[in-house]
């Protein structure tokens, strides 16, 4: 029922104040209709110079709090409680059509990216309390299958963006029942692009150096890390008895910085979480098709996706294990000759410089020698290489999905050290676990 004069009048009657109160009990949409009644009503909404309501209603809504946020990569200046509410609620409405302008798609895509890494990092004592931010993203993007049907975006930057928040949510809105073809023929497709993107050498070369990087700027290649993740987490659901208790944490949750076990309260120093164990898996075709599928051989062109589909066709994957400790950057052996980044510009994130052991197939041990830099804009680059027997082997780029220390980790891909031609190369997720989390590999040392 509309509004009548009469109605109004007698509202206006009650203090503003209560009359304020009850409107934060309110959806913002129902808020923004009722400054559309009058005048008084207009400016009682969005005349307050200290945003009382509308910071109530982001709030309560609920979100979190920006205001316990501290980053050195938010905009300065004071938050903007009505605009980033009606930013939030756009996006929603965009989510919720059934047809929507690419320009629309892209500025929902962006604002759902907004809302994960604006999500409150985790705090000691309450490692399980989940997000707003994360829940609402979670919730809008299932309800509306928004993101199932999506096509590309037909722009470099939309595409970048989609493969983004795909990455962060790593198919965990992709699962389908077993009486699903759709859904199975779906994570098919899914699987085949996602191998093509990892598995092309043309994709590798020293102006991204070597990992999921986009030239211009050496930004973050998106649909490469999409496409990684999507490699793995299927690969391991293909092993459910491999290793069963030895997974990494996906999803929207573990993007929330310092979700990783143990990393609540860092040690000194330490802002990256480097020290501890961590288990990661790498996975790798054989070379000889590695070969066939860039080149063409066996009745396949160069990089036909079919070549998966050959019975002859199967992609190994490996559990390693590590342990972690910094260092100073003085004490870098010799033998390490990858790359160093750049100093930071950033006080509070210094890069960081770490050895520690690995184990892999039967127990064979390596020792790992890496960085960790904060790079502009906020996202984490991981770059370590492995050393056997005095000799450096393999090289590995990687990104932190998510914030800082993220439960999530670090995906990324490996190669030959010296990037020879013809080298292998592969996808791997490095993730942190407890000091207690099952072993394997080590054991097979003792044996």
């Amino acid at each position: 029922m509309a509004a009548t004069p009469t109605t109004l009048s007698r509202v206006f009657q009650i203090p503003p104040e209560l009359t304020e109160h009850t409107l934060t009990l309110c959806h913002p949409r129902d808020v923004e209709s009722f400054s559309q009644t009058c005048r008084k009503a207009r400016r009682l909404v969005y005349g307050s110079p200290d945003q009382y309501l509308w910071r109530q209603l982001f709030l309560l809504f609920p979100f979190d709090d920006p205001r316990l946020i501290s980053s050195p990569f938010q905009e300065d200046g004071q938050f903007n409680w009505r605009k980033e509410l009606h930013r939030r609620m756009e996006a929603q409405l965009i989510a919720c059509r059934t047809s929507s302008t690419p320009e629309d798609l892209l500025k929902a895509i962006e604002t759902f990216i907004s809302v994960v890494q604006s999500a409150a990092p985790v705090t000691w004592g309450h490692e399980r309390v989940p997000s707003p931010n994360l829940l609402w993203v979670v919730e809008v993007l299932q309800s509306t299958n928004m993101l199932r049907y999506l096509p590309l975006l037909f722009s470099e930057e939309g595409n970048q963006s989609l493969a983004r928040l795909r990455a962060y949510l790593a198919l965990t809105l992709d699962e389908y029942d077993d009486d699903d073809v759709e859904g199975k023929e779906r994570l098919k497709s899914i699987r085949t692009r996602s191998r093509c993107q990892v598995y092309d050498l043309r994709n590798y070369h020293q102006d991204n150096e070597w990992g999921p990087f986009n030239i211009i700027a050496g930004e973050v290649d998106w649909t490469h890390i999409e496409s990684i993740i999507n490699v793995v987490s299927m690969n391991l659901s293909d092993r459910l008895n491999d290793w069963p208790d030895t997974r990494p944490r996906y999803g929207l949750e573990a993007t929330r910085a310092y979700s990783a076990p143990g990393t609540t309260s860092l040690a000194t120093g330490d802002w990256a979480g480097v020290e501890g164990h961590w288990r990661r898996y790498v996975c790798f075709m054989d070379y000889r098709d590695l070969f066939a599928f860039n080149y063409g051989n066996r009745g396949h062109g160069q990089r036909d996706g079919t070549y998966f589909d050959t019975p002859h066709f199967e992609e190994a994957m490996r559990l390693i294990e590590l342990k972690l400790t910094l260092i100073d950057a003085q004490t870098i052996p010799e033998v390490y000759t990858l790359g160093r980044f750049p100093d930071s510009p950033y006080k509070h994130y210094p890069t960081l410089y770490f050895t520690g052991s690995s184990w892999g197939i039967k127990g064979n041990e390596a020792t790992v020698v890496g960085s960790v830099t904060m790079s502009e804009g906020g996202v984490v680059r991981w770059r370590f290489a492995s050393i056997a027997n005095s000799h450096i082997q393999w090289s590995s780029e990687g990104v932190q999905i998510g914030g800082i220390a993220s439960a999530f980790g670090i995906i990324g891909t490996w190669t030959g050290v010296h990037h020879d031609h013809g080298d292998p190369v592969g996808p791997f997720w490095l993730y942190k676990v407890e000091d207690d989390h099952p072993i394997y590999m080590r054991t097979l040392v003792n044996n």
